[in-house]
């Protein structure tokens, strides 16, 4: 998927929000960007997802959710916040991911360009970008990641809030997320 940027971390707190939000500032002016946040979830990974406040029932594969201008204090809210178009909120059990991602698309449309957070769609999904942020001081790792990081275009250092990532070297082509060449 060419128009697909997935941002992807070691764990919580990393600053994959942030991040995502530099992007969103710097590109949002001349491209349609839709941002979509994915809580993957795997038996006995639930210390990584914090506390969730709103979980899925047994009954409910995977729930979709159009963030909202009311919605800007969360994480997907600071996205729409940053100048997304639409953001998207999937949390989803790991066996349905792929059922929910495309799910998702489909409320999307055309001649748009989509970043995603999540580790876990990238053992679905060939993006045109996988970035990968770790903490620059700490080598604890999800096992969810542990298993996805090896595919990363570039591993990006954090200290949660900076990155060590030039964002001029990203750019967008025909609706395709490339990092300039000879700048990785």
């Amino acid at each position: 998927m060419k128009n697909l940027l997935i941002i992807g971390g070691a764990a919580r707190n990393v600053g994959k929000t942030t991040f995502i939000e530099n992007i969103i500032r710097k590109f949002s002016t001349s491209h349609k960007i839709v941002s979509i946040k994915i809580k993957t979830i795997y038996p006995n990974d639930y210390f990584f997802h914090g506390k969730d406040v709103n979980p899925l029932s047994k009954s409910e594969p995977y729930r979709i959710t159009e963030i909202k201008k009311e919605d800007f204090k969360s994480d997907s809210g600071r996205m729409l916040n940053a100048g997304a178009y639409k953001v998207y909120k999937i949390k989803t059990k790991a066996e349905q991911l792929l059922n929910a991602f495309n799910n998702c698309l489909s409320d999307i449309g055309e001649n748009v360009v989509i970043i995603c957070e999540t580790n876990s769609l990238r053992g679905f999904v060939r993006p045109a970008l996988y970035l990968f942020i770790k903490m620059n001081d700490i080598d604890e790792m999800k096992q969810s990641a542990k298993k996805l990081c090896k595919f990363a275009d570039k591993i990006i250092l954090s200290n949660g809030e900076k990155h060590d990532f030039d964002f001029n070297n990203l750019n967008i082509q025909n609706n395709s997320w490339q990092i300039k060449k000879n700048r990785i």
